[in-house]
């Protein structure tokens, strides 16, 4: 009997950010707060150069990562990818930015099946719906976690997908594998 393939999927969301755009910008346009700074530095070490940090035994660390062009996912995705090392690819479509759940599941099942993990870096309430959303009904463990503790800023769910092919992820079809919110290890 074959196993069926793994496919692993990487949901973060954005770090905190500044309440306000910097001048002539908008919403789009806002940094990260120092507490972002702060917590983005540290899940990227706590993740590490190979993923073990996070306790997870054998999970591959994103080879694709999806992240909204906007300022402060783009600075959350540079801050824990550069802690972990990952030479993962970066898209930033455009959509991204104000997508919801359906939007980046479909930039998700474009990814080529070549590809066993994949990080997205967005924005709530998408990057929440999303962490509920993805659960299979079975994993009362899984969704009692993300009702306790949320899906704060700089929030991690990582989820083993229950699919043969990117094509196939849709909702209720992972099981999380773990859920990291700040504050984050020093």
């Amino acid at each position: 009997m074959t196993t069926p393939p793994s496919r692993t999927l990487w949901l973060l969301r954005h770090a905190k950010a500044v309440a306000d755009p910097p001048p002539g910008g908008e919403d789009f346009d806002r940094v990260l707060a120092p507490r972002g700074r702060r917590d983005a530095e540290a899940l990227g070490r706590l993740i590490g150069p190979s993923g073990k940090g996070l306790g997870l035994g054998k999970v591959q660390l994103p080879q694709v990562v999806l992240v909204s062009p906007a300022a402060r996912t783009a600075a959350t995705a540079e801050l824990v990818l550069g802690g972990t090392g990952a030479t993962a690819v970066r898209e930033c479509p455009d959509d991204l930015y104000g997508a919801g759940p359906d939007d980046v599941l479909a930039h998700v099942r474009a990814v080529g099946d070549d590809v066993p993990s994949v990080m997205v870096v967005g924005h709530n309430p998408t990057a929440h719906a999303l962490a509920v959303g993805l659960l299979l009904r079975e994993d009362r463990h899984g969704r009692d976690l993300v009702a306790r503790r949320g899906f704060p800023t700089c929030a991690l769910g990582v989820y083993r997908l229950n699919v043969a092919g990117w094509a196939d992820v849709q909702g209720q079809c992972a099981t999380l594998l773990g859920l990291f919110v700040p504050p984050f290890g020093k």
